[in-house]
């Protein structure tokens, strides 16, 4: 348990052992369902090829969802069917960098920021429910948005932060990573920060309307 709600959970196989994965590339977990196999993304946190294993730090989200239970179940020698890793993201040169999530997204968020080159300026909010969520985060400037009361996938909480962001001039580069609505919803005020559409990179984690 790295924090109360989120459980590293290691993964070992001969298909692991091929070079390391592309950044913020996930794996796409199968698991046994009701009626059907039942499909859960992770970030792979860590890669190890040399030892074919890879780190998923998996987000137990409230309720009683296929992904969480897995997760917080699995013991070691289990056997795990997956696909990947899998992943499109690419890491471009810029000027600065922002970088917004909850914390479904933080194993991704820790990924891109260690991942960024160190001159750039990197901005990261990153929502959680209480102090107990974070874990360590390199960034340059990075701010932790407590929901306070507001329901999880909103997109209010991170806005507010977004609303009062002055960044420095130059090309900027955004990472948007979390609940779908939400993620798209702060997409339309990045405008203002003067980042190009093209230079918006959006990925939804997770649906308010379902559990994990």
């Amino acid at each position: 348990m790295l924090t109360p709600r989120t459980v590293r959970v290691t993964l070992t196989g001969e298909s692991l052992t091929t070079a390391p994965p592309r950044v913020a590339a996930d794996l796409e977990i199968l698991l046994p369902g009701n009626d059907r196999e039942v499909k859960r993304h992770y970030t792979i946190r860590h890669a190890r090829p040399e030892t074919g294993e890879v780190d998923l730090d998996v987000l137990l989200h409230e309720g009683h969802g296929p992904g969480a239970h897995w997760a917080a179940t699995t013991r070691p020698g289990e056997t795990v069917r997956f696909v990947g890793p899998r992943g499109k993201m690419e890491l471009r040169p810029a000027d600065w960098y922002l970088l917004v999530g909850d914390e479904s997204a933080l194993p991704a968020l820790c990924v891109i920021t260690e991942a960024l080159d160190p001159g750039p300026v990197s901005y990261l909010l990153a929502e959680i429910g209480d102090e107990q969520d974070r874990v360590p985060v390199r960034a340059t400037r990075l701010i932790w948005v407590r929901r306070d009361g507001s329901p999880p996938g909103s997109p209010h909480p991170l806005a507010a932060y977004l609303d009062e962001l002055d960044p420095p001039g130059g090309h900027g580069r955004a990472y948007l990573l979390g609940e779908s609505r939400a993620v798209t919803a702060l997409r339309a005020r990045l405008p203002r920060l003067g980042i190009a559409a093209h230079d918006i990179f959006v990925k939804g984690y997770w649906n308010a309307k379902h559990d994990d």
